[in-house]
């Protein structure tokens, strides 16, 4: 079976996609983790993370109420979710999850657990570093239950980006934070032959979880424990022959073995040391490939260059390109721009699909452009012109119409070419001295440029072509 771009005819690698492109006879061996999206700022990943925030603190307080039946209760409705293809299963993909005798077992595990009897355990995403028998498939499949409206509208989504056809699917129950319980929903989703899907963004997912335990004991845990033996001259202390002291690693760990209690009891005396490791574990990269077929970003930039070069202007072929502009701004601006959907559909002699990008970046241009007073983007509109002409006011009239303060004020305009740069450079800076918004103009060669430089990986490069962009637009 294909995967999920190709069933569909996407025409899209992975790079160009905002969600993991999954494979129905085999699972993508990547999990979705609490922590990825309780560290982002976008609204989706924020709706996501008071989800599960207040899921937990549900399950935590019926526990530390004496009410392990209802505790038992809301863990028991976190069924195998089979639709989204990540994790690790023997077979065909059928997922894990929390099934009514499973959820005896995890209740029992979280009331066993040091850090749930001294108050210590408040976040789900920790549950990995303090909870036995608990890993990243576990804290996966918890999670993906969880905030399984916010994926499954997310699919719906990206469905209708790329024209793809949903159907009516009854699938396990949805968790309503407002309400605390589980309800059974009817929804739409895209199928693969019998197999309904669910689509999830590819930066809430990683290899291991962020939170792992293994790498904490490793780590921060036996480099603590190395100094605290060194600062009480223990018995672990190695003389070394020219008179300076050591203490090996492996004679920590032989004394101080791995456990969860252990890890629980020294974060409970030395909070600080998580805190530098979440720290540490927000700076970790997101993955860009997820299946060793996956082409590289350098390779799909190339590419994307390629088509962009052949693709013809005009009208006939204004999908076409509008398809791929969405592959090179996906490519080249994630995970700064991410979940691009389709805002407005106007049937006018063609169609013109003008994408929406929320913004999610930390640092950098974008940020900027998200904190500054005068754009306020949380989101970034794109009209896509493949017109062989200049761009002239009702163009740029019709990407102001999409400005508001919800959205913000600032996007892009693609196109082929402009003839008169200087022309359309001064309509552009008229709009923003007036305030009405800030539009900036990528053509072909700008395109092709940040195409190159993002296959050397040279994103400062990149930052600076915008800054200037913007620069010229304030002037």
């Amino acid at each position: 079976m294909p995967k999920f771009s190709q069933y569909f005819r996407i025409n899209a690698t992975q790079a160009q996609l905002d969600f993991v492109d999954i494979n129905t006879d085999h699972d993508t061996p990547v999990y979705v983790d609490p922590y990825a999206i309780e560290i982002r700022n976008d609204v989706w990943s924020g709706n996501a993370s008071e989800f599960i925030r207040v899921f937990f603190l549900e399950v935590l307080d019926s526990l530390r109420a004496g009410d392990d039946l209802r505790a038992k209760n809301l863990m028991s409705h976190l069924h195998e979710p089979s639709e989204t293809f990540l994790g690790v299963s023997q077979g065909k993909p059928q997922g894990r999850g929390v099934g009514f005798k499973q959820a005896g077992q995890m209740i029992d595990a979280i009331k066993a657990s040091a850090a749930f009897s001294s108050g210590l355990l408040t976040d789900l995403s920790e549950m990995a570093l303090y909870v036995e028998n608990v890993d990243r498939d576990k804290i996966s499949d918890l999670t993906t239950n969880i905030i399984r409206e916010h994926l499954v509208n997310y699919t719906q989504q990206q469905c209708d980006l790329y024209g793809i056809p949903v159907h009516n699917y009854n699938g396990p129950p949805m968790w309503n934070a407002i309400r605390k319980n589980w309800e059974s929903k009817h929804v739409q989703l895209p199928f693969i032959e019998d197999d309904p899907v669910i689509l999830v963004p590819k930066y809430i997912v990683r290899k291991r979880l962020s939170l792992d335990s293994q790498e904490f004991y490793n780590k921060q845990i036996t480099d603590f424990l190395v100094a605290e033996h060194m600062t009480a001259n223990s018995s672990l202390v190695t003389v070394l022959k020219n008179k300076s002291r050591k203490v090996y690693k492996g004679d920590v760990r032989k004394k101080h073995p791995k456990s969860k209690s252990l890890i629980a009891q020294i974060v409970s005396e030395n909070p600080q040391m998580l805190e530098f490791y979440k720290k540490l574990a927000k700076q970790t990269g997101m993955m860009v490939n997820f299946a060793d077929d996956d082409p590289s970003t350098s390779s799909v930039c190339i590419e994307l260059a390629s088509k962009l070069r052949v693709t013809p202007t005009g009208a006939k072929d204004a999908d076409r390109y509008h398809q791929l502009a969405l592959g090179i701004l996906t490519t080249c601006f994630y995970p700064s721009l991410i979940q691009p959907h389709k805002e407005w559909e106007i049937n006018g002699g063609r169609k013109r699909i003008d994408i929406v990008f929320t913004n999610a970046a930390d640092t950098g241009f974008f940020a900027h452009r998200r904190d500054a007073n005068n754009t306020s983007a949380t989101m970034v509109i794109v009209e896509c012109k493949n017109y062989s002409t200049d761009i002239n006011n009702p163009e740029i009239d019709q990407l102001l119409g999409r400005f508001d303060l919800n959205r913000g004020k600032f996007g892009f305009v693609t196109c082929r070419a402009i003839d008169n740069e200087k022309l359309l450079l001064d309509r552009c800076r008229d709009l923003a001295k007036g305030g009405s918004g800030y539009i900036i103009v990528l053509t072909d060669t700008d395109l092709l440029e940040i195409l190159d430089l993002k296959s050397k990986d040279q994103s400062e490069a990149i930052e600076q072509v915008l800054h200037k962009k913007f620069r010229d637009l304030i002037s």
